[in-house]
């Protein structure tokens, strides 16, 4: 270990906006195959599998706002770090710029 702490603000961006991205593709398609199956509601040939089917929407809605809730807690983690990181640069910055 040299000491000196390297961190990259573009990453920490592209990071938090591709999370970003990725659940509102996710959020897309779950809508996508819910509309999809609404279409379709009145030919199930058995309702046990209609039945099935809603008990495991129901999981992965569960899941899925779970895990929304996952990532955009990381996302703002990352955003928080990645200002934070910004902040005590300019603030180290501003100490140097004195003693020069």
């Amino acid at each position: 270990m040299n000491g000196s702490i390297n961190y990259d603000f573009a990453a920490l961006g592209d990071l938090s906006g591709g999370l970003r991205a990725a659940f509102t593709r996710l959020e897309d398609l779950n809508s996508q195959l819910k509309a999809q199956v609404a279409a379709l509601d009145g030919n199930w040939n058995s309702q046990q599998a209609k039945a099935a089917y809603v008990d495991a929407q129901g999981a992965f809605d569960r899941i899925f706002t779970q895990s929304r809730d996952s990532l955009t807690a990381l996302e703002q983690g990352v955003s928080n770090a990645s200002r934070v990181m910004q902040d005590t640069d300019a603030a180290i910055g501003t100490g140097f710029r004195g003693l020069v």
